[in-house]
């Protein structure tokens, strides 16, 4: 690539990066949001806590009384956020988040997809993609809360789908779980899939995330790591009809029953390992999107809050069910299947029924299907990809795993 290209292309993602801020800041006005994002406020009062010299773990943002839950490498990272006006802070974490949809689908589409639309109207396709996208009740959820969930989702996808030769694969993933613990279930399908190096990297990467804690607030990184991280309920109602994981469920099944949390742990390790043997499958099949995806199903599911939010990962899990059906049946049910996939997901449907204020755990039946919809969907799409992996290749291992 000559140096001209390489000034070209550099002048177009300023362009690009530029356009997207103006887009964010005039739909940040819109629809209201410099007066939300709750979650991006919590944030920046992690890093105005730690300005202050203050306790960050007895700290609640004023008026809603939400505490920083976070480890305290996150509230080092948002110190750029907490030093810049509300508005800027705003527009840069927005512009960021949309941004890291257009990656996650960059990512996830397979090369042959991509060779259907000529070079030129690729970009717009893609435009297409991460606009509608808005649509999906995770991903805009994550938007109007500004919640950090597409960046990490970026962050773990394009880090784990590297070749096996780039140069410390896998230390993302680790800073991923310095950030937001929730992602740890990925160092297992590293060890799994026997990818050393990777799982190496992150483990360094994760280290790396609570030395930096330690050395700038070492008291208050000793009450993360030993108190704080042990308080599933310092996050919210466990029963929240937005919890869409195992112990969510459960809770509005027993609220706070002595057999809720024995049921959860047993579940989790159940579907945890079902999960394992599905991603490690998909891995030495060489569909790593696939596996990366699948395993996401155990970070939902397992973690103790998975909040609606959270569930950004149906983009590349979507993909990988198109891809699935598409090998087994052909192109037509394919399409059906992706339509079905994210227009459920569009209609929002754990909105449609009581919550709040204790009211899902007197709710019915029927009430229970649109209240745990995203569960049952993420459910179907574990059973439908299991199904469908009896087609794979068998193969050893793909160019990703690395010898110890």
């Amino acid at each position: 690539m000559t140096t001209r290209t390489r000034t070209t292309d550099a002048r177009r993602i300023v362009i690009a990066v530029i356009a997207c801020a103006v887009i964010v800041a005039l739909g940040a006005w819109a629809y209201g949001l410099f007066d939300g994002m709750i979650d991006l406020r919590v944030y920046r009062m992690g890093g105005s806590v730690l300005l202050d010299r203050q306790s960050l773990y007895d700290a609640q943002l004023p008026g809603s009384g939400l505490p920083f839950t976070y480890p305290p490498f996150a509230a080092i990272a948002m110190l750029p956020l907490a030093a810049v006006p509300w508005g800027v802070a705003l527009v840069v974490w927005t512009t960021i988040s949309v941004l890291c949809i257009a990656a996650i689908w960059r990512a996830s589409l397979p090369a042959s997809a991509w060779a259907y639309f000529p070079e030129r109207r690729r970009i717009l396709v893609l435009v297409a993609l991460t606009a509608a996208s808005l649509l999906l009740e995770p991903v805009w959820q994550t938007i109007q809360f500004g919640q950090i969930n597409l960046l990490l989702t970026a962050m773990i996808l394009l880090d784990l789908v590297r070749p096996a030769g780039v140069k410390w694969r896998g230390f993302w993933v680790g800073v991923a779980i310095g950030v937001k613990l929730t992602p740890l279930p990925f160092l297992a399908f590293l060890l799994i899939t026997k990818q050393w190096r990777a799982f190496r990297n992150a483990v360094l990467g994760l280290l790396a995330t609570m030395a930096i804690g330690f050395a700038v607030v070492p008291n208050q990184s000793w009450e993360y790591w030993t108190v704080v991280i042990r308080n599933a309920n310092r996050v919210g109602g466990l029963a929240y009809t937005a919890n869409q994981s195992f112990m969510g469920f459960l809770s509005r099944l027993g609220d706070e029953a002595s057999w809720v949390k024995p049921v959860w742990f047993l579940l989790s390790a159940i579907f945890g390992v079902a999960v394992l043997w599905l991603a490690r499958r998909f891995w030495l099949a060489d569909e790593r999107v696939t596996a990366i995806s699948v395993m996401a199903l155990a970070v939902l599911y397992a973690s103790p809050v998975s909040w609606s939010h959270h569930w950004v990962w149906i983009i590349p899990l979507g993909v990988s069910l198109i891809r699935a059906v598409n090998r087994v049946w052909g192109l037509n049910p394919a399409v059906v299947t992706g339509v079905l996939w994210y227009g459920l997901f569009v209609l929002r449907s754990i909105w449609w029924v009581p919550y709040r204020d204790g009211r899902e755990l007197s709710w019915t039946f029927w009430q229970s299907i649109p209240g745990n919809s995203h569960l049952i969907l993420g459910m179907l799409a574990f059973l439908l990809l299991a199904y469908t992996s009896r087609s794979l290749p068998k193969q050893s291992a793909p160019a990703a795993s690395q010898p110890a």
